[in-house]
């Protein structure tokens, strides 16, 4: 065998050689990321604005979520005091954009009792607008108008009194802190109230 043939021989052998690890390589790549999980949480139930997050709230659940795993709560992200900044569904990973402190969630929520059935699309963590016909003696009531829009419904509960004989509920919403007086006014009035569900909303 020439020099030149021993040359390009050793030359064959070396990128066999190469493509053979970069296989190997790859393979190893391949499997590794298929394994690698990221534990973060997933809430137990719906997260409504302004809830102050509990550890029953929580589940950590581990899921493959490659380079967006950054993008979710994990245990170590977790602190004493964490509010919930926007509607998380059950069962639903936890966006660490959806979680702040207190000073950055401005809300409060306040109970509201409904003389009517709610609609089937007003549940748990969905946005509504709070609609309020003022009083304006006994039986009537003048125009309807909103008062609150996009407000978030936290719990529901059946409605106790006259509205549990006509089908109404008691429905806990989310409302800024600013709309708060204008809403226990309209409920002191006796103000018919009612919750709509908000059209192209979260």
């Amino acid at each position: 065998m020439t020099h030149t043939s021993l040359r390009r021989f050793d030359m064959r052998l070396i990128i066999g050689i190469a493509l053979v690890i970069a296989a190997a390589l790859a393979g190893f790549l391949l499997v590794t990321a298929a394994d690698n999980t990221t534990a973060v949480y997933a809430a137990t139930k719906t997260l409504a604005p302004g809830h102050v997050l509990q550890k029953s709230d929580l589940v950590l659940t581990d899921v493959k979520l490659g380079k967006s795993g950054n993008s979710y709560l994990s245990a170590s992200q977790l602190s004493a005091g964490s509010v919930v900044t926007k509607t998380v569904g059950a069962g639903e990973l936890i966006p660490i954009s959806a979680v702040g402190t207190a000073k950055q969630v401005a809300t409060t929520n306040v109970v509201v009792q409904l003389d009517l059935p709610l609609s089937s699309d007003a549940t748990e963590g969905s946005t509504v607008d709070v609609w309020a016909s003022m009083a304006a003696g006994q039986g009537v009531f003048g125009p309807p108008a909103v008062i609150i829009p996009g407000a978030q419904i936290a719990h529901i509960t059946e409605a106790t009194g006259l509205a549990a004989s006509t089908g109404g509920v008691r429905v806990e919403i989310v409302v800024p802190q600013t709309k708060v007086a204008a809403l226990l006014e309209s409920q002191a009035n006796g103000d018919a109230i009612s919750l709509v569900p908000s059209r192209g909303k979260a």
